[in-house]
């Protein structure tokens, strides 16, 4: 991402081998989007996926993926990962980035948490730009109860007015929290873009 959309180096984190935003497993609130028709096969985003392993296993679902981040670590990964599947892997800034076409659904498992809050009405607007209407935004909102980040504390009525009704459907109830191995806890929310 561009300076002033970056909360801190990502690259310099893979690096040094700092990441303890990522799972060894895939998230739970993921396999239960995919096993209850939540994601189903079709175009799908995963912005600033990392070195997930959820990219590919999107792919060996049969969904065609596309994965933008901004670290040259985390493309190499996913490049390796999806090579030989129908995927496209981009390094870019996600608030410079434009998708060719909409997408069906998007998986942001850690993208929104990671960036300061000043730039979450631009990455939402770039959401709804990407997401086709009737898409899934499958999101985890983090839960730090907590100034200052990254992770940012995503305030769930700060989110639902960012992702306000006009633009997006929310559930009528949610999921239970999902716990992360850093010791916080993940709001998942499939959203439908209106």
């Amino acid at each position: 991402m561009s300076e002033s959309a970056q909360a801190v180096d990502w690259q310099a984190r893979y690096a040094a081998g700092t990441t303890p935003w990522e799972r060894a497993e895939p998230n739970p609130a993921f396999l239960s989007w995919r096993a209850s028709a939540v994601l189903t096969p079709g175009r799908i985003l995963v912005p600033g996926a990392g070195r997930s392993r959820e990219p590919l296993l999107l792919a060996e679902a049969g969904f065609t993926v596309t994965v933008v981040d901004a670290a040259p670590d985390a493309v190499a990964a996913q490049q390796a990962a999806l090579a030989g599947f129908e995927a496209c892997v981009e390094q870019a800034d996600l608030l410079g980035w434009d998708a060719p076409l909409p997408f069906d659904a998007i998986y942001d498992q850690t993208c929104l948490c990671a960036l300061p809050p000043a730039v979450w009405p631009a990455y939402v607007a770039r959401l709804a730009l990407w997401l086709r209407p009737g898409g899934v935004l499958a999101v985890l909102f983090m839960q730090t109860g907590q100034g200052g980040g990254p992770p940012f504390h995503c305030d769930l009525a700060q989110m639902r007015h960012l992702f306000a009704a006009d633009g997006w459907a929310w559930p009528d109830s949610l999921q239970a929290t999902i716990g992360h191995p850093n010791g916080l806890f993940e709001q998942p929310v499939a959203l439908r873009r209106r």
